[in-house]
């Protein structure tokens, strides 16, 4: 059975029957229609149609002419990427795509099926940097390997866990993978366990730690730990790509790394990079509950001019 596919760079179909057809146009014009409620219901009606119809297909979203990812199209978080109406991460996209002309490597932790690991791998895309992808779930870890596969010249995998501390057993949560990551005290585990791993041990190991450096940490509630982590890698200017959700009015992570750690904070927007100066900066932004906005951190701005455009 062929894939459900779609070329993101020009939003068409890609050999589609009429019936996915008809219902990525249903799903699509829903997604239209509620921008104004910020898409709410769209995830449970994209879940609906892939639980009851896309249950042994496969998507596949072309995000350059050298770039793909394929996923389950069963899977909500991803299948939305099937619509024109839907975006993921476009402020994150628009970023990365801001530095695809300037000599870095990127490390993705918390890689998921590789999404932005293909991205900034892609010349098309990113400008074919060098990535090193770390992700924590046996069964998203399959996917990653699978989409990375094209890119393996430029893309090096991890099956890890991103923490303080290297070589230590932990188990993780049974989240939904897009919220999947370690199990926190008193949190249901899936019962996978696997072994954990520092940045700046990873760099170490691979040879990167006097690299230029993107850092994006998706780690799922171990955030500070990462960047404990990688102390060694921010003293050398890394530039941080991380989450602050929208469910935390707190903005507890973006408290500690301004406050605690001393380090610039600009929140990435669709047409804009926005500087932080206090938390309490992102009432003004965060809207959205079910969403996760990007920021970045560093510790000095002059070293990443490029960014700052």
């Amino acid at each position: 059975m062929t894939d459900i596919a779609v070329d993101r760079t020009t939003g068409r179909l890609i050999d589609v029957g009429w019936r996915e057809r008809a219902l990525i146009g249903a799903l699509d014009s829903y997604g239209a229609l509620s921008r104004p409620l910020m898409q709410r219901g769209l995830y449970k009606a994209c879940r609906l149609v892939g639980s009851a119809v896309w249950t042994d297909r496969t998507a596949r979203i072309r995000l350059g002419q050298d770039a793909e990812v394929r996923f389950p199209a069963r899977d909500p978080y991803w299948n939305r990427m099937l619509l024109r109406s839907y975006d993921h991460e476009p402020e994150m996209a628009r970023f990365l795509r801001l530095l695809a002309h300037i000599d870095y490597s990127f490390v993705d932790c918390g890689a998921n099926i590789g999404y932005w690991s293909v991205f900034v791998a892609a010349p098309s895309c990113g400008g074919g940097k060098p990535v090193l992808a770390v992700e924590a779930s046996a069964t998203t870890f399959a996917m990653l390997v699978a989409n990375a596969e094209p890119h393996l010249d430029k893309i090096k995998l991890f099956h890890r866990a991103i923490l303080d501390r290297s070589d230590i057993a932990v188990s993780l949560s049974d989240a939904a993978h897009e919220a999947r990551g370690i199990a926190a005290a008193g949190q249901d585990s899936s019962g996978e366990i696997v072994s954990s791993i520092t940045i700046d041990e990873l760099l170490e190991r691979e040879g990167w730690s006097g690299r230029r450096l993107v850092v994006k940490l998706d780690v799922e509630g171990v955030e500070r730990e990462a960047l404990t982590g990688m102390e060694c890698a921010l003293a050398q200017d890394a530039l941080v790509i991380y989450e602050d959700h929208g469910s935390d009015p707190t903005h507890a992570l973006t408290r500690h790394i301004i406050e605690e750690r001393g380090l610039l904070v600009h929140l990435l927007c669709d047409d804009a990079i926005v500087a932080i100066t206090q938390a309490e900066e992102l009432d003004a932004y965060k809207r959205d509950r079910t969403k996760g906005y990007n920021l970045i951190a560093l510790r000095r701005k002059e070293s990443w001019p490029e960014a700052f455009v």
